[in-house]
């Protein structure tokens, strides 16, 4: 399913000042006019907001409300089904307020909170967190084997502006009141005594800590290659953080790199240490060999968003092939397709592509108590070389519908 729910930003460039309009998804802020280009960081996650309409009061409150949005696999046995969502709840303890936005979000630009110090008070957000929608899907599960898990969501904060007039509450975009009328102003003390939220966007400069060289990037890439120096970094969390990659070299000059996350896990509950053990636990209808009892086991999962079920389509593909042997850690890689689906969310795939390879019944032995521990996670770049309308893995044969790829830069 595509997102037809992406909202966009207006920002000012903070080299220039040129207003600039983002997507959501980005992450590397370009301007056309003084040709800055910096990255958009932050140690969690984003916060926007929806400005008032002009003419209200000076004291205006901004409400904050979670906004969640990704897909959701539900687990039984060996059957896996999967859904798109896309939620904003209230995250302040105040029920007069409407639980939801609705699509408002969508139909309005929005900008950045800090962005603008005299826009108002932001509301720090109370209790509710984005963990507790993912514990909602938990509950939801009255079967022990039936599991929920969220990949690829994308989470973050939006604040709605309200305000005060003729002892009622108002809604500052729509001007309606959203409270009866009352004369003893608890409401207005309790959000002027509320604890405000001090966030700002880091714009982080996009130059290479190794060696001072710039970084290209697409405007959505989470992680971003020095052609210069060979190297690659997350810039997410306002500190450049060294990212391990490999690459499967191919020669000639049709050729794109595809990211895969290889992650090595330890699995309590299952010996799953070498590719043999996987053929062992999964029943894998492969010859031994006793190479593949020396050959370390990893999972893999696609770095980047791409329609669900072609997602499971790769994660299972990979992990059920032997992992290559010749990776290249230096080399000058061209046409690296962007990183778009950080680590954190890929680790959540293990489950469900392990249950994809084993038997109904080896599953239901094991699940209850299956726990995945990272040991060692690195990014694998893969050869594709075009033909016609695909994508055609060099290697392994495996093709890659071109507008499947595009349509998951949508998700």
């Amino acid at each position: 399913m595509v997102n037809g729910s992406s909202f966009q930003i207006e920002q000012q460039c903070p080299q220039c000042g040129a207003p600039i309009i983002l997507d959501e998804a980005d992450r590397i802020l370009s301007c056309q006019f003084c040709r800055t280009r910096v990255y958009l960081a932050t140690n969690d996650h984003f916060r926007f907001y929806m400005p008032p309409k002009a003419g209200l009061p000076d004291d205006i409150f901004f409400i904050p409300y979670w906004r969640l949005r990704g897909l959701s696999y539900t687990l039984m046995g060996k059957n896996v089904t999967y859904k798109y969502f896309d939620s904003n709840f209230l995250c302040y303890d105040f029920p007069q307020l409407p639980y939801s936005l609705g699509l408002r979000p969508q139909a309005l630009k929005l900008k950045f909170v800090g962005s603008d110090n005299k826009a108002g008070k932001f509301i720090a957000a109370s209790s509710a967190t984005a963990k507790t929608f993912s514990d909602n899907f938990q509950k939801r599960a009255q079967n022990p084997y039936r599991r929920e898990i969220l990949i690829g969501e994308t989470a973050s904060m939006i604040y709605t502006p309200v305000y005060f007039a003729n002892g009622r509450l108002y809604d500052a975009i729509l001007k309606k009141p959203l409270t009866p009328r009352t004369d003893d102003g608890e409401i207005e003390d309790r959000l002027d005594a509320a604890p405000s939220e001090p966030w700002h966007v880091a714009f982080v400069p996009l130059l290479c800590p190794h060696c001072g060289a710039d970084l290209p990037g697409e405007k959505d890439a989470l992680i971003v290659f020095c052609s210069n120096c060979h190297s690659a970094w997350n810039p997410s969390d306002k500190f450049f953080s060294r990212v391990n990659f490999f690459t499967w070299r191919e020669k000639g000059d049709n050729i794109v790199y595809l990211p895969f996350w290889q992650m090595k896990l330890k699995v309590n509950g299952l010996r799953l240490e070498t590719y043999a053990d996987l053929i062992h636990a999964a029943n894998l209808p492969k010859a031994p060999a006793e190479i593949w009892t020396r050959t370390p086991f990893y999972f893999y999962a696609p770095a980047f968003k791409i329609n669900p079920a072609l997602f499971l389509r790769w994660c299972r593909q990979l992990t059920a092939t032997p992992p290559e042997t010749d990776l290249a850690v230096d080399f000058p890689v061209q046409n690296v397709y962007p990183v778009t689906l950080p680590l954190s969310e890929a680790l959540e795939s293990a489950l469900i592509t392990l249950s994809s390879l084993m038997t109904e019944r080896q599953l239901l032995d094991v699940s209850s108590s299956l726990e995945f521990t990272p040991e060692d996670c690195s990014l694998v770049l893969h050869p594709f070389a075009f033909k016609g309308k695909e994508l055609i893995h060099t290697k392994l044969g495996f093709s890659m519908d071109m507008a499947a790829l595009n349509l998951g830069g949508y998700l």
